[in-house]
């Protein structure tokens, strides 16, 4: 029996991770030294939000078995079985790419923020294929030419840039 479980990629996760550090430091120096009070609301309001999206991206995780696919966030887990999905749908939005996993009761979706997404795609639907179920063309096509999201990457490392400025200039005179 193979099981593969796929998580949020590291690329992400630790420039993400500084970003949250950094937001809490400056709020910790914004509280401790000379910060407005509109200052020390925001930062409170961007390191927990922050905080809350880190946390959410560290327990995502999708695990493939025999018996189905286990989808993973932050409060919740949900466990689809091979017999429930109906269709595999892919939807494309610029660079970013989802997996529509319809079922009887609803559909999930899986990002391409996923480590080893085509494999991941590709252990899918090698469970699916030769059933009657719909696989679209689209999603078959991300195993052998997977669509690379670098937009988030370059985000939380600006944001990362950002924040070391404003903490510069924090200290600075």
């Amino acid at each position: 029996m193979s099981e593969g479980t796929y998580r949020i990629r590291r690329s992400f996760i630790i420039p993400l991770g500084i970003d949250v550090l950094l937001l809490l430091f400056l709020l910790i120096v914004s509280l401790a030294y000379k910060g407005s009070g509109t200052e020390k609301i925001v930062l409170t309001v961007f390191a927990g939000l922050s905080l809350l999206i880190f946390l959410e991206a560290m327990n995502r995780s999708v695990s493939v078995s025999e018996s189905g696919v286990a989808l993973k966030k932050l409060l919740k887990s949900r466990e689809l079985l091979w017999s429930d999905i109906t269709h595999v749908g892919c939807l494309k939005v610029r660079s970013r790419i989802y997996i529509l996993l319809t079922t009887k009761k609803g559909f999930h979706i899986i990002s391409n923020a996923y480590d080893s997404f085509s494999t991941l795609v590709g252990e899918i639907i090698r469970h699916l294929d030769g059933g009657k179920i719909e696989i679209e063309a689209e999603a078959r096509e991300q195993i052998e030419n997977p669509t690379r999201n670098i937009s988030d990457l370059v985000a939380v490392w600006v944001a990362a840039v950002v924040l070391l400025v404003i903490i510069y200039m924090k200290f600075t005179p």
